[in-house]
């Protein structure tokens, strides 16, 4: 699409004084922006016109003197001397002529001293059209990848069959000629290589068309054996001399990209530098010199050296941003790594204070009430432990910090508080499950849910298996699947570190849920015996006198024979050990009123 044609505007003020103002023409200009008394006049605008310059001032080059000429092209590189000869043809008539040898030499040793001399069989421009233009040498398509130094050519795989012979093609009749009249010989008499292949078992050997109908015109030309033997000789030494040539060009080649790796490694290293050097100026001294002892300036270098390119303010103002957030990453894990020894080396010296005060004390200063035996990992999460454990890493905290707290006579408030940390967890497991299972049922929120009837738990551990026995909250505490069996931290942000030390410094000490179910067979029962399972509680539904009987059939191996009358904790206990089925398939209990302790039979 071509640009829009702009106006001039020529603003004329009251004191004859001319301003220009050059926009778009359908821009609307306020009068106020151009004065209160002027004269607008509207003059198109001429489109600006590149002008090209002079085109033949190099025609006259050719005519030069030799020297002047000589002077000039070994400045050039052959691939440019090259490039020059196909412009025109006279420049081709001019460089491609034999007379230029000295001309094409003289550059080549300028620009490339350390390329190999040029192999006697081929031209200097051949030879530089094969070391320094990726084309096809057979027709011409870029971007040949095939490349043959034995042979001095440069393919791509559409034209490799129509000059090279593969071994695979069927086998060569100078080789079927040579052997059938000299026999076995140990001469190389044609040069070959190894045709490029997708897979290594796929490699042939590849010989190049037109040498081998040139040694087939020799042979077929000659009638002595000896004549044969010499021309044998002679190719197996232009083979060595070219198996040579080959070798010295690969490993010029190799050179030269190991050189061109340096460069460019030169260039991100000085490039690197510069990022570091900008980071620096920036305020993250601190943060490279951790990243320089554990190893994380390769990220870093990673991270900004998309390019090798010398680093420049536009570039630093592309990559700033990205930089700086992958600085402030580490040092928020630095710091995170950092306050982590530190919670573990507190939590040891809580461990060696709470054993030493029970080697010293004996069995009495064991530290129970109630039936409960808190242990290291306990106490770190109650709050006059944490407040130690979580004070600032320049605070010193160490063994004697603790001793203050172990006394006898904290223990009691120990675990109380250790109880109603537990008892939150549950009542929130009891909350959420209702909530998401029972939207209908109404539970009376003046009650504490860990009292209601329903409130069983089932642990989900794999140690108790499929079958696990319905606990209540009493139960949970003393659980061995919550001590011996836990699922490792679940804080989250700040505290999941506080929570992952915990865990790895007082493994098996620290009591933590399982996952907990709620036992869908209470509700169940609660329902069979006529109650409200979201009201109902736990010593109202032992004072029921309603009991249950099993209604599985007479015969059958799920239920004893015969079947008593069953109380709603024994229902519950009987369904889980006399009842394979899934809980959706489960035959509901026969609901029977007897008085109070009252035993039947059905």
């Amino acid at each position: 699409m071509p640009p829009r044609k702009k106006v001039k505007i020529v603003v004329t003020r009251g004191q004859g004084t001319q301003a220009s103002l050059t926009i778009a023409p359908n821009a609307n200009v306020p009068q106020a922006q151009l004065g209160c008394s002027t004269t607008t006049t509207i003059v198109p605008v001429k489109p600006h016109r590149a002008v090209r310059g002079r085109r033949g001032g190099l025609k006259d080059l050719p005519n030069m003197p030799f020297d002047i000429i000589l002077e000039i092209v070994v400045h050039l590189h052959p691939r440019d001397l090259l490039n020059l000869a196909r412009t025109n043809k006279e420049w081709r008539a001019f460089l491609m002529n034999r007379r230029q040898h000295a001309l094409w030499k003289a550059a080549r040793m300028r620009q490339e001293p350390t390329l190999p001399d040029i192999p006697t069989f081929t031209s200097e421009p051949a030879y530089a059209n094969f070391m320094f233009f990726k084309d096809c040498m057979a027709c011409g398509r870029p971007n040949a990848s095939k490349l043959y130094r034995i042979f001095n050519l440069r393919l791509c795989k559409h034209t490799c069959g129509n000059v090279l012979l593969l071994s695979s093609d069927g086998y060569l009749d100078a080789h079927h000629m040579v052997s059938s009249e000299i026999g076995r010989t140990e001469y190389q008499y044609l040069a070959s290589a190894t045709a490029d292949a997708s897979r290594i078992h796929e490699a042939r050997t590849a010989y190049l068309r037109s040498e081998v109908d040139l040694f087939l015109q020799q042979w077929q030309a000659l009638t002595t054996k000896e004549e044969k033997l010499q021309l044998l000789k002679d190719c197996h030494g232009a083979v060595v001399i070219r198996c040579e040539i080959s070798s010295r060009l690969a490993n010029w080649d190799l050179a030269r990209k190991q050189k061109r790796m340096n460069e460019l490694q030169r260039i991100k290293d000085e490039r690197f530098s510069a990022v570091q050097k900008r980071l620096s100026d920036e305020g993250w001294d601190v943060e490279l010199a951790h990243m320089a002892l554990s190893g994380g300036l390769k990220c870093l270098y990673s991270l900004t050296m998309k390019r090798a390119a010398k680093l420049t303010d536009r570039v630093w103002s592309n990559i700033r941003e990205e930089a700086i957030t992958f600085m402030q990453e580490h040092r928020t894990q630095r710091l995170r790594g950092e306050r982590r020894i530190v919670l573990e080396k507190r939590i040891r010296a809580l461990r060696e204070a709470y054993a030493k005060h029970f080697t010293s004390r004996g069995k009495a200063a064991r530290f129970r009430h109630d039936g409960v035996e808190l242990t290291p990992g306990d106490l770190a999460y109650l709050p006059e432990f944490v407040q130690l454990l979580e004070a600032d890493n320049d605070v010193e905290v160490s063994e004697s910090s603790f001793v203050p707290l172990l006394g006898q006579e904290r223990w009691p408030d120990y675990v109380a508080q250790w109880q109603e940390r537990i008892k939150r967890q549950l009542r929130a497991i009891v909350v959420s499950t209702l909530n998401a299972t029972e939207s209908n049922m109404r539970v009376d929120e003046t009650a504490d849910v860990l009292q209601l009837a329903i409130a069983h738990f089932l642990c989900g551990s794999s140690s108790c298996g499929y079958r696990s026995k319905a606990l209540r909250w009493q139960d949970v505490l003393s659980h061995s699947c919550c001590r011996y069996n836990n699922c490792g931290p679940r804080g989250t942000g700040s505290f999941l570190d506080f929570d992952r030390c915990v865990s790895l410094t007082c493994h098996g000490e620290v009591f933590r849920l399982p996952v907990l179910l709620l036992s869908p067979t209470t509700k169940e029962v609660v329902v069979a015996c006529g109650q409200d399972p979201g009201k109902v509680t736990f010593e109202e539904m032992q004072a029921c006198p309603i009991r249950l009987v099993c209604s599985q059939l007479p015969d059958s191996h799920f239920c004893p024979t015969p079947r008593p009358a069953l109380d709603w904790l024994a229902a519950i206990e009987h369904r889980r050990t006399h009842w394979y089925g899934p809980i959706e398939a489960k035959t509901p209990l026969k609901t029977v009123i007897l008085e109070h302790g009252a035993e039947t039979e059905v």
